[in-house]
């Protein structure tokens, strides 16, 4: 009896922990941030039109995708986080190869927070700890 209290507390226990490790990989790499915040992070700048001829200019763009256009010789990159809206993010080449490095360490964390959500599944805690003698 004693034998299944301890081996229960101890599955509380690193459920918990692994709880923990999924909110500090979250916080680390910020896994709730939006495509807007992740742009901002990288240094696009936020650029809110009025004037109807770009308006009508970054409504033909697609929503959510990046897209590269040259400029006076130079790269710039040009991002609408949301369909017929007024505002766009523009970056540079840095600013665009920032945004990639963030969103991998975003689409990392996520993955990772994902696995560990999973393995805290009662069943599974219970199928591991019969599978050690515990059960």
């Amino acid at each position: 009896m004693k034998s299944r209290v301890l081996w229960t507390v101890l599955a509380v226990m690193a459920a918990v922990i692994a709880l923990v490790l999924a909110g500090c990989a979250a916080g680390q790499y910020g896994g709730t941030a939006s495509q807007a915040d992740l742009l901002s992070q990288a240094g696009f700048i936020k650029r809110t039109e009025s004037s109807p001829e770009r308006l009508a200019a970054i409504h033909t763009l697609p929503a959510k995708k990046v897209v590269s256009n040259e400029y006076k010789g130079k790269v710039l990159y040009l991002v609408c986080t949301e369909a017929n809206s007024n505002n766009c993010f523009l970056g540079d080449k840095a600013a665009y190869d920032k945004y990639q490095q963030l969103a991998i360490q975003k689409s990392i964390s996520e993955d990772q927070r994902k696995v560990l959500e999973h393995r805290s599944d009662p069943q599974f805690w219970q199928m591991w700890m019969d599978s050690q003698g515990g059960g």
